[in-house]
């Protein structure tokens, strides 16, 4: 596999924030635990850091061999000052929890998949005590680019494009096939096991659960609509339009709730089932590719869960656009993503019994999913035609007909 000469990373999100960041963060003090990592060899940094949306990362190479490692460190809040107290404030269990779950679950993923996601080499979680001054992970540093650093989609020549969906439609049904028996965030535990732990801060942080009832109620009673100006706005200069996008913001959670269990009185049993680990953010910015377009890392895995199968399909199909008129997700809205489904089907005939995928794009618990989605990034829509949909429909909230296999 050809890998890239150079690195081709922007670092769009270069800001006043990621530079405090990096000016309050003791290098020093990280190369010297790369160091020891890595049986006392001597390493360097590898060019200026880059910062995404919520990290800055910064490469080392180890002068003996040219291995490259990649240090990855929260981003400062912009209030932030120098005064430990107060970051220690700003770093809360929320936060490490979230980060010790992308840990775990890169470590599952590694270890059930072919999925290329890096190596983790060392990490800190907490401040207390840590030399580097803040958490961070040193990991394998993959040798790729976004493709959108290597001049985006649109220079793709058709047999790129369908080597590059391929592989992607890949690594969804790898993921579908990597499930676990609980709905839950993968959490480490004690002498570097793996466990299943809570859902995300957008469930309460509650489960484990064992049905997919449980996660949606879940979800219903703790969510949080993530555009608050647009609730808390002056009433007296909203038209129709806007007062009905309320009304149907407010009553979202509560109508999922009642919809839920309605379904669940007239289907009360609960079936134990597996579920798939969703990348939450499952999109090209997050996957890397080498000088040809082969991919080579699977990158971002922060906030991950499982999830039913439906919500897992929705939520990891790039191919796929959802549609906020109809609350509907259009799966073949043109040739690539009619193409898409049968390149998922193709990966479904390689195993005898494997889950089937493709059967569940389209589907109204993945719409749902979706919705849930919009709802956390306050994305207003009349999200009451989805459940007055799913209501009027005959399909069960725990269905058994699933087999998945672990790798």
């Amino acid at each position: 596999m050809t890998q890239p000469s150079i690195f081709r990373w922007q670092g769009q999100h270069n800001d006043k924030r990621s530079a405090r960041t990096f000016k309050y963060t003791d290098w020093t003090a990280l190369l010297k635990e790369a160091q020891v990592l890595n049986g006392g060899r001597l390493c360097v940094f590898d060019g200026p850091y880059h910062a995404g949306g919520r990290h800055i990362v910064r490469r080392l190479e180890f002068i003996d061999t040219g291995q490259l490692w990649l240090v990855r460190i929260p981003i400062l809040p912009a209030s932030s000052t120098s005064d430990q107290n107060e970051i220690l404030k700003w770093w809360t269990a929320e936060r490490r929890f979230t980060m010790e779950s992308e840990i775990a679950t890169m470590k599952f993923i590694a270890k059930s998949t072919d999925i290329p996601v890096p190596t983790i080499f060392g990490h800190r979680t907490s401040i207390d005590g840590n030399p580097i001054k803040l958490p961070y992970m040193l990991m394998q540093c993959i040798r790729g680019n976004m493709l959108f650093d290597l001049g985006g989609p649109g220079i793709l020549t058709g047999e790129q494009k369908s080597r590059i969906r391929k592989s992607i439609a890949s690594i969804q049904y790898q993921m579908a096939t990597a499930s676990i028996n609980k709905l839950g965030s993968l959490v480490l535990g004690p002498n570097g096991t793996i466990d299943i732990g809570p859902l995300p801060a957008s469930f309460g942080f509650e489960g484990p659960f064992t049905s997919a009832a449980d996660y949606f109620l879940s979800w219903a009673a703790h969510a949080k609509f993530g555009n608050l100006d647009f609730l808390h706005g002056r009433v007296e200069d909203d038209d129709d339009r806007v007062r009905s996008l309320k009304r149907a913001v407010i009553s979202f959670p509560p109508r999922l709730r009642s919809a839920v269990e309605k379904r669940l009185s007239r289907n009360p049993t609960a079936y134990e089932n597996r579920y798939p680990i969703v990348h939450r953010d499952f999109l090209l910015h997050n996957i890397l590719f080498d000088d040809t377009y082969n991919i080579v890392g699977v990158i971002d895995w922060e906030f991950a869960h499982s999830a039913p199968l439906e919500v897992f399909t929705a939520l990891t199909n790039i191919y796929s656009c959802f549609d906020p008129k109809t609350l509907h997700a259009i799966t073949d809205r043109d040739d690539e993503g009619r193409q898409y489904i049968k390149d998922v089907m193709h990966e479904e005939e390689d195993i005898r019994q494997g889950c089937k995928l493709s059967k569940t794009f389209g589907s109204i618990l993945g719409d749902i999913g979706l919705c849930m989605t919009y709802f956390e990034e306050g994305r207003a829509v009349l999200f009451g035609k989805l459940l007055d949909r799913y209501e009027s429909e005959t399909i069960e909230i725990d269905p058994n007909s699933v087999e998945p296999q672990t790798k």
